[in-house]
């Protein structure tokens, strides 16, 4: 499978945000090891999963015409791909589980979407008095902003702040296979203050993808609509968090 850009989302503030989505497709869906099946919607045929589900769904944005999709042996190919990553993987299966999803998938950019606890943040900030997030690249993302002269969306994250889990397994694997991959961070205190944080990633997100000429794409996720649905799905998420 090819695409322009893959988003992974692995926290539930990311995942409320990609599910508010109205123009997604469902195309499939990712079932990581020792997770059960017992009491996904998926499995009874209900179409979208729901926030409790245990999976991890596959959406796409926009798909190429179908003359280009629809050729003998050829990949399918978008301009985005979405995966929501609805439970928490276990540390040591994070490296694992990120190897499986990205060989599969070639794309020209990739961005992780991950949440840290405010005690295992080191740098200037109160996390309790605004919205702190930031960034880490692999040395490709790096190397074509230089080469673009352009800047990111967020500052990168301060030196001393420990990443870690499926966030970091991910952006690893896009290190040492040459790739270019962002990881964008966001420095959680309470679940209260999740709704606010929501908000600072969609505009991060859609800043990203607009330097990327998917300006489509980048209203599709902030827009007030899209907001409000994924505030709304944040009370509705099970309780659970998952942390770099």
């Amino acid at each position: 499978m090819r695409c322009e850009i893959l988003i992974i989302a692995t926290c539930p503030t990311s995942c409320a945000l990609m599910r508010a989505i109205g123009n997604k497709q469902l195309l499939g869906a990712v079932l990581g090891p020792g997770v059960s099946l017992a009491g996904n919607s998926l499995v009874s045929g209900a179409g979208d999963p729901l926030a409790s589900d245990k999976v991890c769904p596959i959406y796409t944005l926009r798909q190429a015409p179908p003359a280009t999709a629809a050729l003998p042996g050829s990949a399918l190919h978008v301009d985005v791909l979405l995966v929501c990553c609805q439970y928490e993987v276990a540390r040591e299966r994070a490296p694992v589980w990120a190897r499986s999803v990205l060989e599969q998938i070639s794309c020209s950019h990739a961005v992780f979407l991950g949440a840290m606890a405010a005690e295992q943040f080191r740098g200037q900030g109160d996390a309790s008095q605004e919205e702190l997030i930031f960034a880490l690249r692999t040395s490709a993302s790096q190397q074509r902003q230089l080469q673009a002269g352009a800047r990111g969306p967020v500052p990168l994250l301060p030196t001393g702040t420990v990443v870690g889990g499926l966030p970091a397994s991910l952006l690893s694997y896009c290190q040492v296979h040459g790739a270019s991959a962002d990881l964008l961070v966001i420095v959680e205190m309470v679940l209260e203050g999740r709704p606010a944080l929501l908000e600072a990633l969609a505009a991060a997100l859609g800043q990203l993808l607009r330097s990327r000429g998917l300006d489509a794409a980048a209203a599709a996720m902030y827009n007030g609509a899209v907001l409000a649905a994924a505030r709304k799905g944040l009370g509705t998420a099970a309780v659970c968090d998952v942390y770099v």
